[in-house]
Formats: structure tokens, sequence, C-alpha cells
């Protein structure tokens, strides 16, 4: 089996698909994004990348996107509000991209899913859904690879900082493996070059373990262009919020299952089969500056 070398990736625009799909282009790649706003694909993507409109909905247009290509790589996110809608994005996507795949010859779906699905606490519903997605896929015709993390670097500063705040909601009672997009990507990109034709799965996990507030202390440390301060929210309040608000119900049972998931470390394998994560904490923060 020859390596692969041409790549279709569907979520080239979110906070973890950018960095990803320009890593793979730098490592070599030939890239096509599908992308629904070819405009924000412009602005965020490698100039060297292939853009094509279109979405998980139009297998036709999947179709067109995978014609040249030998890999399909997903980095998919269930919406908030999808719970009682009939489009599932990581499932009938899924399906669909699969049904599109196998009819133009793909040879591996890669897909980023989560280690914290595996929490037993909860029955959440966004859960099930990942769950059945990683079934989906790994008893589907095309060999596959799933990568499964749990904590990005770029939590910090995408979503938790907030102007000079970095918010924080409730104790995280447990420690969780964090790691860059940068690292991340190159073990992406290192998977799809190995020439094998079974089913691949990959804990993602860095070098050390911190909780929210020992990351959170790390990054404001090291980031320079401004002077950041912590503000912690108990958890109970958003709990409290969440019959008011899909989108506040879906934060409080990620940020409640994060802060009890018993994350142990699994990437043994990962690291020496994709390669050692090389960026510390501090080391990201620092990029800021």
């Amino acid at each position: 089996m020859s390596r692969l070398k041409s790549i279709a990736v569907i979520g080239a625009t979110g906070m973890l698909g950018t960095p990803v799909t320009n890593i793979l282009k730098k490592e070599g790649f030939v890239v096509t994004a599908l992308v629904r706003d070819p405009a924000k694909g412009n602005n965020r993507l490698e100039q060297s990348i292939h853009i094509q409109k279109g979405d998980l909905k139009d297998k036709s247009v999947l179709k067109h996107a995978f014609e040249n290509a030998e890999c399909v790589y997903l980095s998919l996110s269930t919406s908030p509000y999808e719970k009682n809608k009939g489009f599932k994005t990581e499932l009938d996507g899924l399906r669909n991209v699969i049904q599109a795949a196998e009819e133009t010859g793909v040879k591996r779906i890669g897909m980023l899913s989560s280690l914290v699905k595996n929490y037993e606490g909860t029955d959440w519903w966004v859960f099930d859904i990942k769950r059945e997605a990683c079934r989906i896929l790994l008893e589907c015709n095309i060999p596959a690879t799933i990568f499964y993390p749990s904590n990005f670097y770029e939590n910090l500063s995408e979503l938790q900082m907030k102007g000079n705040r970095i918010l924080l909601a409730g104790e995280q009672v447990t420690k969780s493996w964090w790691i860059g997009t940068s690292d991340y990507g190159r073990q992406v990109a290192a998977a799809f070059r190995q020439e094998h034709t079974e089913n691949r799965e990959y804990a993602v996990q860095g070098t050390q373990s911190y909780n929210f507030e020992e990351a959170a202390d790390i990054f404001i440390k090291h980031y320079q262009p401004a002077n950041l301060k912590k503000t912690k929210i108990p958890l109970w309040i958003l709990k409290v919020l969440t019959p008011f608000s899909k989108k506040i119900d879906f934060d409080y049972h990620i940020l409640y299952s994060i802060n009890h998931f018993d994350e142990s470390f699994q990437s043994e394998k990962t690291w020496k089969e994709l390669g050692r994560p090389k960026q510390s904490l501090a080391d990201f923060a620092a990029t800021f500056s």
C-alpha cells in the first residue's frame, strides 16, 4: 500500500480543524477543504489549499470533493441545538461522508472524537452521538483512524479567555493531559502516512497533566499581551440556568464531565507510532508574545 498523499478535510475552519488542516499542507499533503463559507476558508487556511464550498447534507458535493482524495479527515462537532433536529452532524453527516467515500474510492477516513465521551457519570445525549459515530465509522467498509483527545491548549485562548479574564467553571477534581494543536496536527499527518489497512484508534494527550486552574495559572504566567486574571464561576450557577438555554445546558454538561472524568494516561501507543508531543503549555502561551 502506497502512502496517502491527498486528503479532503471537513471542518477545516473550526478552532481545531484550521491548525490541523494547515499542518497537513505543510507536511506535504495535497489538501482540499470542504467549507460552508469560502471567505472564512480563504482567511484562515494556507493559500495553496484548495477550497470547495459545500456541506455535509449534499452527497453530490461530497463526492466531488473526494474525487481526487485518497483519504478524508473529519473535525466535526455537535451543535447545542441539534438534539431535537432531524439532521445530526456527527451521525447523518458521517453517514453521508462514508457513502460518498465508498463511491469515490477513498482509502482511509480519519475522525476527531473525544476521550471524555467515555465518562459514565452522565447520560448526556451528545456523548451518545459521539459513541455511535465511532461505532459507525469503525464498522464501515473503509479503514478508519479515530483520535480521542480531552483538553487542548487552545481551549484557554479561544474559549475561556474573555477580554483580560480566563473563565473557570466549577472545580476540576481530576486532571487532563493537555496538548496543543501543533503537536496534534503532526500526529494526524503521521497517522495518514502510515501504510496499513486496519482500523486504528489513538488517545491524544500531552506530556503533563493539569486541572483547569493549574493550566490557567501557567497560561497566565507566560501570556504576554495582557495582564490576565482568573474568574471562577460555581458550576451550580450554570446548572440552574440550563432550562433556559440550550447553549448553557451544553456548556454545563461538557464542563461537568471534564471536571469529573478520571483521565488516565493512555498515549504510549500514540507517541510510539505518531510521535511524542513537544510543545509545553508555557511554550504555547509564550507564542502570543
